[in-house]
């Protein structure tokens, strides 16, 4: 499998097996949370319970990203992408057919652990096919199956669940993996020009490594919910702490590290990395909040907020090949900052976003957020892998996977208590500044009752506890609520907008000496 000797037909052959896989992967990572109300009603479990449904797929996905590294070099490429994509699959078609909780989390972990290696291992080989130059394109194309499939999970999800079962979301991904999987077997040549090498394997690495990936996700994803001085977060922030101390410390000394710290001595690798944590955050926290926005102040349906959502996938779809291939032929840091200017002031035209807003002010900004999406994506993750060597791209696909991992939660979980303190602080004011026989109150009052004829009539983000107050209290905690996620997307913007110094300081180029395994 060498760049070099592979045919044009052969190399877009295996590119699209592996976009199939990645889209696989990630769409059953989104698709779940359709179904979970019916899960629970299946089992007869409570929501403290549930979260465990998407909570350890996080996790599960997280510690077995580290590995693709250390994997590849000592297995390959074909074989180890295959065995992650068989895992993912067996796992798929294990919570499909699972007869209980606790059958179902173990089934989760399994097909966390396939899909979490698949992503990382995918772009490797990838590299090993396309030549520097050609990357960009490739990558493009590639990350097509990386961004539409979350983006369709929440819309196919709620089809299925409502004309099927929960059990649909899951047996849907399984032709789907294993057609990638008999293709990928046929079509995937052993990479002979990449010699497998044998080398100690660093378990207190991956252990401390994991330890700190599994308390900062857990302290990201629990914080707002359980309080950020809370004894659990406290101790998972210290238990990430801790871990990443002595990951950091191992990797340092010893000779066969798990991740190669030397790779962020590469200038435009470490400037990507950080854009890619940068960009997970403003990107996920968005994705993650606008379908909120319609189902809870919108009074839209899973189903219809899914279809709101379509134009950035749509549109990312198309957008992506063309950014990858302007980033082989242009210098990608100014196409990154296009994409990072365009996706920010994208999700800052939301700051006027209401429950009564017409479709033009939902559907054009979705529409430039994901072409600034695609500009930002597809030539940073060409940029990542061409200022490296060869023999490190396993290592830089895996950090680039955990930094985008650790990015998409923390940027949910900031935008979520930035929520929640900007709800309080409008309903103060409001509360305040408005008094209940003013012309502002009544012509707020009758703005909101509108929208509330279009939802359910309790309110929702924690309004239940304000029914028994009468109309003004709950006209001013559902204008309150509007202005906390409007003050959500211009920060999500904002956060983009801060992504531009970082593209201007990457360099053009690739990296050019021969691989040395």
């Amino acid at each position: 499998m060498n760049s070099q000797s592979s045919s044009d037909s052969y190399r877009w052959m295996v590119l699209g097996v592996l976009m199939l896989g990645s889209f696989t992967s990630l769409l059953t990572s989104s698709v779940v949370n359709v179904a979970i109300p019916r899960i629970m009603s299946t089992f007869g479990i409570g929501r403290d319970q549930a979260e465990w449904i998407s909570t350890s797929f996080m996790l599960a996905s997280a510690v077995a990203m580290p590995l693709v590294g250390w994997m590849v070099n000592r297995f390959g490429h074909k074989a180890f992408y295959l065995a992650a994509l068989a895992l993912f699959t067996a796992g798929t078609a294990a919570c499909a057919l699972a007869w209980d909780f606790n059958s179902l989390i173990v089934a989760r972990v399994i097909q966390a652990f396939g899909g979490g290696a698949m992503m990382p291992a995918g772009m490797a080989i990838v590299a090993l096919l396309f030549k520097p130059e050609e990357r960009g394109r490739a990558m493009g194309i590639y990350s097509m199956g990386i961004m539409v499939g979350p983006a369709l999970g929440p819309t196919l999800g709620g089809y299925l669940t409502e004309w099927f079962s929960w059990r649909a979301v899951f047996s849907l991904n399984v032709p789907f993996g294993l057609l990638a999987l008999i293709m990928g077997t046929i079509l995937i040549k052993n990479d002979s020009s990449v010699p497998s090498v044998r080398r100690p394997f660093d378990w207190w690495g991956y252990l401390f490594l994991s330890m700190s990936l599994i308390g900062g996700l857990l302290a990201f994803s629990d914080g707002q919910e359980k309080g950020w001085t809370s004894t659990y977060i406290v101790t998972n922030s210290a238990f990430a702490i801790i871990g990443l101390t002595m990951f950091l410390a191992i990797e340092a000394s010893t000779k066969h590290p798990i991740l190669d710290l030397s790779i962020f001595k590469y200038r435009n690798y470490s400037f990507s990395m950080a854009l890619s944590i940068v960009r997970s955050v403003g990107l996920f926290g968005g994705m993650f909040f606008l379908p909120l926005f319609f189902q809870n102040l919108s009074g839209f349906t899973p189903v219809m907020s899914g279809l709101w959502m379509m134009p950035v996938p749509i549109t990312m779809a198309v957008a992506m090949p063309i950014a990858g291939r302007l980033s082989d032929r242009y210098d990608a840091r100014w196409l990154s900052v296009g994409g990072a200017l365009t996706a920010g002031l994208s999700l800052m035209a939301y700051y006027q976003l209401d429950p009564l807003s017409g479709k033009a002010v939902i559907f054009v900004p979705q529409l430039f957020r994901g072409i600034g999406f695609a500009f930002m994506m597809a030539p940073l993750m060409a940029v990542a892998i061409n200022s490296v060597p060869l023999a490190m791209v396993p290592t830089a696909t895996s950090f680039l996977s955990v930094g985008m991992s650790l990015g998409g939660s923390f940027g949910i979980s900031m935008l979520n208590t930035s929520i929640s303190n900007s709800i309080v602080n409008h309903s103060s004011r409001l509360s305040e500044q408005i008094g209940v026989n003013s012309k502002m109150f009544t012509h707020l009052s009758q703005h909101m009752t509108q929208a509330l004829g279009r939802q359910s009539p309790v309110m929702p983000l924690g309004g239940e506890q304000y029914i028994g107050l009468g109309v003004p209290i709950r006209e001013i905690f559902l204008r309150a609520q509007v202005l906390g996620f409007q003050d959500a997307f211009v920060l999500s913007g904002f956060i983009f907008l801060l992504a531009i110094p970082l593209c201007l300081l990457l360099k053009p180029g690739f990296y050019q000496e021969p691989a040395k395994v």
